[in-house]
């Protein structure tokens, strides 16, 4: 046996006891910490999971926990049921819509005899608009999604108007990505285009109401960072930047509140003649929508929807934050909890004044 070739086999030996003995250090320590509980106890836990999924990422596998990998990097949330309802997978639960139906007539009521004006909008999921994104494998199983039965199903009754943000951002798409490639949510160009289409169609009832072009805004950055999918993977290695819009010089005044959930954000803007806004809305509204929206309302309130966002939309709480507009924002894949955060219109409608009679 060649001198080279003895050598080259202790370096491997050396090498296969290292990576022995660091296992059994790992394994030790994580068990001195608490056996009953390993699995959170592990030591380097998370330095593991993102070594050996940088590895399967490189070998090319694309399934992980909640996680699909798609087309040129770009990476898809499996969870929350985003595929089935993709894929519209899951029979549309017609009773249920029934009941949506009905409480939104009775909301939409209430809101116009205290004269205000509502418009639900309804955010895509990330794959209705890079479907092309996805493996090949991912089909869609009916023609017929949940929100083309809910958006027609409305009209056809003459029942508040939904926002579906589904033409705005593919036709957004064809100029810049307005998606994040390993996130689920828009980027800074998608939630301009979202705040686009809704001051133009709140422009309908609220003239003053008009959006602000790009020119008219500064381009603000934000260094690269990990990205809410990547962060499922502890896939620290990979980051996106962060682009957005912001008004020049400082117009908007803004109160964050402690909490994440419920009433948690106030803003205001030095213009008596600009409407006041109630505004509801998921993480996509927090995903710089929210901000764009403030640039065009005196007075705007910030809901971040929950279990208990029935607890804002009430007659009380609206009679109490007394806008002028209410947009309720939810992401497509969630739309079925439209029908809890409505539940208190079950009843006639009533003011909370004259209910108290």
């Amino acid at each position: 046996m060649s001198a080279e070739s003895t050598s080259r086999q202790r370096y491997s030996q050396a090498f296969v006891l290292l990576l022995l003995g660091g296992l059994l250090f790992i394994m030790v320590s994580s068990s001195l910490v608490g056996v009953s509980d390993f699995e959170n106890n592990l030591i380097l836990k998370n330095l593991l999971i993102e070594k050996a999924n940088w590895l399967r990422l490189k070998i090319g596998d694309r399934v992980f926990p909640n996680v699909l990998i798609g087309k040129d990097g770009w990476m898809e949330y499996t969870g929350d049921g985003n595929l089935n309802d993709y894929q519209n997978a899951i029979p549309i639960p017609k009773n249920g819509e029934k009941i949506l139906v009905k409480r939104l007539e009775s909301f939409n009521q209430y809101l116009q005899a205290q004269g205000i004006t509502l418009l639900i909008v309804i955010a895509p999921n990330k794959a209705s608009i890079y479907p092309d994104k996805l493996p090949e494998q991912i089909k869609i199983l009916s023609e017929q999604s949940r929100l083309d039965y809910i958006v027609s199903h409305l009209n056809t009754n003459n029942l508040p108007t939904i926002l579906d943000l589904r033409p705005a951002l593919l036709n957004a798409r064809l100029e810049q990505d307005v998606f994040y490639k390993t996130n689920t949510h828009w980027n800074g160009y998608g939630a301009f285009a979202a705040y686009t289409a809704i001051l133009n169609e709140l422009s309908k009832t609220h003239p003053e109401l008009r959006p602000y072009k790009p020119e008219e805004l500064d381009l603000g950055t934000k260094r690269a960072t990990v990205q809410d999918i990547a962060k499922l993977l502890q896939a620290n290695f990979i980051k996106e930047p962060h682009f957005f819009y912001m008004p020049k010089g400082h117009p908007v005044q803004s109160l964050t509140l402690i909490d994440y959930y419920g009433f948690n954000h106030i803003t205001s803007v030095d213009d008596e003649n600009l409407p006041t806004l109630l505004m509801i809305h998921d993480s996509f509204g927090y995903r710089f929508l929210n901000e764009y929206m403030s640039m065009n309302f005196e007075k705007a309130y910030f809901i971040n929807s929950g279990e208990d966002t029935p607890l804002y939309l009430n007659r009380a709480a609206i009679e109490q934050f007394n806008p002028d507009i209410i947009v309720i924002e939810i992401v497509e894949r969630s739309l079925k909890n439209l029908n809890n955060y409505l539940s208190q219109f079950d009843s006639p409608i009533k003011s909370y004044k004259e209910s108290q009679k």
